[in-house]
């Protein structure tokens, strides 16, 4: 088996447009990579504002309405029929796996945010308990990117380099950093799809100017 990859060895691969996204919503530049070194429950709360700030960036840059701001800001992120990811999928601009990464982290986050009891989360805990079902399960939520490549065995888009085996081991020995990852391919994700939203945009314009027939004498 290969060895493990760390969050040390991989910081040095943090994308660059994430932190351009984190000041766009207003976080400090820096912030995802910071929240690494927090304490388990600090980092699954912070991480989950983060996705949902991204979430909330991207939906007013595709609507490119101000004035929906408060209203999207409002919605519920995970909510599968009027929340954010609704409108995400219906929009065709998150995929299922980024999605059922949101939704997994929503869940996890709700388990521990009404408690002050939950302050003392572990994460490493939490995955020993596992069943070895429950740990495939949880390794493939949290990693939107990987489990899929696995999954596309002749993909030219990137070379299988992980295994389902080095994936689930990572999940298993370092599931703060597993989900940490997962969350960093979801960011990217969001990040390329600001140009995927220009380019629909630009294609919904151009049939709406070129077809003449739409517009009222």
């Amino acid at each position: 088996m290969k060895k493990i990859q760390t969050f040390e060895e991989y910081k040095s691969n943090y994308d660059k447009g994430i932190q351009k996204l984190e000041l766009k919503i207003g976080a400090k530049k820096g912030f995802f990579g910071r929240i690494f070194d927090e304490d388990d429950w600090s980092f699954i709360i912070k991480l989950h504002a983060l996705v949902e700030a991204a979430c909330t960036h991207l939906l007013l840059f595709h609507f490119r309405e101000p004035q929906l701001s408060d209203v999207i800001a409002r919605l519920e992120l995970s909510n599968n029929t009027i929340g954010k990811l609704a409108f995400l999928k219906s929009l065709n601009l998150l995929g299922k796996s980024n999605r059922r990464y949101i939704r997994s982290l929503s869940e996890l986050r709700n388990s521990l945010v009404h408690d002050i009891r939950n302050t003392v989360f572990s994460l490493e805990k939490m995955v020993s308990s596992l069943s070895s079902k429950e740990l495939k399960n949880f390794t493939l939520k949290f990693s939107p990117l990987e489990a899929a490549m696995i999954q596309i065995k002749n993909s030219d888009l990137k070379p299988i380099t992980t295994t389902m085996e080095e994936l689930i081991e990572t999940a298993k020995t370092q599931p703060k950093f597993h989900i940490w990852r997962g969350a960093h391919d979801l960011l990217v994700s969001i990040v390329d799809t600001h140009y995927y939203s220009d380019y629909k945009q630009w294609t919904k314009a151009n049939k709406l100017f070129s077809d003449e027939d739409d517009f009222p004498l």
